[in-house]
């Protein structure tokens, strides 16, 4: 298996800054105890006007379970209401299923590794 990371950007709209910040706050609590979730991170521009959000995961299955956890399609729709644009890159060689369901994220762009050190 291999791992995979997920990056993403996003715009925020200025007046849910506020709860965006509330949103990173509940999300990362919940993925912190999930086996696989290597790492888990929220960063904010300095104006908070753009979101970027790195995810590394063991391999597809932690990532499909973390997609699959209790809340999870809540906190995803919570998200989407809550930012203007969105750029989703996957990087590394999802399982087909896990390809399945990453392809359902607006914009999806799938990255396989060219070279490592």
């Amino acid at each position: 298996m291999e791992q995979i990371t997920i990056f993403a950007r996003m715009g925020v709209k200025a007046e849910d800054v506020e709860a965006l910040t509330a949103l990173a706050a509940r999300a990362c609590r919940a993925a912190a105890d999930e086996p696989g979730t290597l790492t888990y991170d929220w960063h904010y521009s300095g104006e908070h006007r753009s979101l970027v959000l790195l995810e590394t995961y063991a391999d597809s299955s932690a990532h499909l379970s973390h997609m699959q956890a209790d809340g999870h399609g809540e906190l995803m729709a919570d998200l989407m209401a809550l930012i203007d644009s969105l750029e989703f890159f996957v990087l590394g060689e999802p399982t087909p299923e896990h390809a399945e369901a990453l392809a359902s994220v607006p914009g999806a762009q799938f990255y396989s590794q060219l070279a490592s050190k």
